[in-house]
């Protein structure tokens, strides 16, 4: 299990994340800028537990952070990222954005 954070829309059990991507936060508190440093990898893992506040839920909150279990290709290199992360790096996962497809 990690923990993340989710900055968007919720996120539904099931989904599948496709890239590990690393980011750096440089500047001081009173400018601080979040650095992307581009995709680390690709990987196939699906989120299949959300624990937040102590209860599973069926989504990552918008806003949240939660406590994330997922599945799949990928975990070995997901675990180096977040071990190997320098001071004031951060490892995201990525996701492709569901379509929205018209009635």
């Amino acid at each position: 299990m990690v923990i993340g954070k989710n900055e968007g829309a919720d996120i539904p059990l099931g989904t599948t994340f496709s890239g590990i991507r690393k980011g750096r936060v440089d500047g001081d508190l009173m400018h601080l800028r979040s650095i992307d440093l581009g995709v680390v990898a690709n990987v196939h893992l699906t989120l299949k537990q959300v624990l937040w506040f102590g209860r599973n839920i069926q989504v990552v909150p918008g806003g949240h952070a939660a406590g994330l279990m997922v599945e799949g290709e990928g975990l070995s290199v997901l675990s180096d990222a977040l071990q190997n992360a320098a001071p004031r790096e951060y490892v995201a996962l990525t996701a492709p954005l569901p379509s929205r497809e018209s009635v």
